[in-house]
C-alpha cells in the first residue's frame, strides 16, 4: 500500500511517499520526493530501498516527522529545539564561515572551520545518529552565537570513567562552546538546559559531561543544570578530569 502525504516546509509544499512497495518507493525517490518505508513484520522478502527511514505504522507519522523527512531529503537542517532567545538546529555547510577559530573550542572544533569537513560531519553524524553538535543561533537575528549538543562518549584509556558508567552501552556527553562575543549572557545555560530536555527523550536518559577540575565556570554550569560528580581521573601533578552525570528527572 502507498500513501502520499503533504507537508509545508519553509513556505513550500512537499510530498512524502510512505509505502511497503519497493517500486513505489523507488519511483517517488527518483522524482525527488522524500520516501518512508512501511515495514511489515510478517514478511521476509520486503525490499524498502531506497527509504532511509522505516515505520511500523502510519500512527508513527506526524507533521514533525514528515518535515524532518523532507529536510533530510532536501539537505535542510533539522530544527532541534527553540528557547526564548535561541534556535538550536543542525549545522549547514555555509555555517563554517561564521565560526570563529577560538583555542577553547578544542581539537574537535577544527571540524567546523572548513566547509568540506563540516559537510562530512553533517552527512555522517546527523545522517546516522540524528544527534551531534548543533548550531546555536539567535532567534531574532539568526546569527550564530555558539555550538552545543550531544556526542558519543569516548572513554578509551579512562578506566575510572569506564567503571563509573557501568552498564551504559551507548553513553553520550554534553558539550558546548559559546563564542567569545556572546558570553556572560546566559546562552550556555539556556542552550544546554533545552538540549538536555530534548536529548533525554530522543537519545538517552543519562547524559555525561567531562570537565577539567580547574574549569570552575563549566563545573558551576554543570552543577546548576543538575549534573553530579561520579568519577575523577588522577595523573600525578597534572589537573584531573572530572566525569559528571545527569539523569532525566
Amino acid at each position: 500500500m502507498t500513501w502520499e502525504q503533504e507537508i509545508t516546509v519553509e513556505g513550500s509544499v512537499f510530498q512524502v511517499t510512505i509505502s511497503d512497495d519497493h517500486e513505489a518507493l523507488r519511483s517517488a525517490f527518483a522524482e525527488g520526493r522524500a520516501v518512508v518505508g512501511l515495514w511489515d513484520g510478517g514478511r521476509t522478502d520486503q525490499n524498502l530501498a531506497p527509504a532511509a527511514y522505516v515505520v511500523e505504522s502510519l500512527q508513527d507519522v506526524d507533521d514533525e516527522f514528515l518535515e524532518r523527512m523532507v529536510r533530510r531529503r532536501r539537505g535542510l537542517p533539522w530544527n532541534i529545539v527553540r528557547t526564548e532567545r535561541l534556535t538550536i538546529r543542525e549545522f549547514v555547510p555555509q555555517d563554517f564561515a561564521s565560526i570563529p577559530d577560538e583555542p577553547e573550542a578544542g581539537i574537535s572544533g577544527a571540524l567546523f572551520l572548513k566547509e568540506e569537513s563540516l559537510k562530512d560531519y553533517i552527512r555522517h553524524q546527523y545522517g546516522f545518529y540524528e544527534y551531534g553538535i548543533w548550531a546555536v543561533a539567535d532567534r531574532k537575528t539568526g546569527l550564530l552565537v555558539g555550538k552545543a549538543g550531544i556526542s558519543n562518549l569516548e572513554l578509551a584509556g579512562q578506566e575510572e570513567f569506564l567503571k563509573a558508567i557501568k552498564n551504559n552501552d551507548t553513553p553520550v556527553e554534553l558539550g558546548y562552546h559559546i563564542f567569545s562575543p556572546y558570553r556572560q549572557k546566559g546562552y550556555g545555560k539556556e542552550a544546554c538546559r533545552a538540549i538536555l530536555t530534548y536529548a533525554s527523550l530522543a537519545v538517552s536518559e543519562r547524559i555525561y559531561a567531562r570537565i577539567h577540575e580547574q574549569n570552575c565556570g563549566s563545573i558551576k554550569l554543570a552543577e546548576d543544570l543538575g549534573f553530579r560528580l561520579i568519577a575523577r581521573t588522577h595523573s600525578g601533578s597534572a589537573p584531573g578530569l572530572c566525569l559528571y552525570e545527569w539523569n532525566y528527572p
